[in-house]
């Protein structure tokens, strides 16, 4: 159950520790001073779509993990639990995070 929780925590985190980097990334795009190669569309859709991806990237692999060790142990609740979480982030981080980093 330990590997559980740490595995869920970690991919949160790694995913809110992207959403503050893109967002102080781009809270630097205003003004003169912007750099169009570095705060460009192509840019801040990647910035803005990073969070999401590697949250659902650790629920697909929570999944995996679930499946995998249905046979094996019953823990898979637990992997199954951490899936859905991080999925529910991931729609969070999609729908309130996503908007502002994209936006010119």
């Amino acid at each position: 159950m330990r590997v559980v929780v740490r595995f869920t925590t970690t991919v949160a985190l790694l995913g809110g520790a992207f959403l503050a980097v893109a967002a102080v990334w781009v809270s630097t795009c205003g003004g003169s001073v912007a750099d169009a190669l570095a705060c460009g569309v192509p840019q801040r859709t990647v910035l803005a779509l990073g969070a999401p991806i590697i949250l659902l990237a650790g629920a697909v692999r929570a999944f995996v993990r679930a499946f995998g060790s249905r046979r094996r142990t019953d823990t898979w609740w637990a992997w199954q639990g951490s899936a859905w979480l991080l999925i529910a982030l991931m729609v969070l981080v999609a729908v309130a995070g996503a908007p502002p980093l994209a936006a010119p």
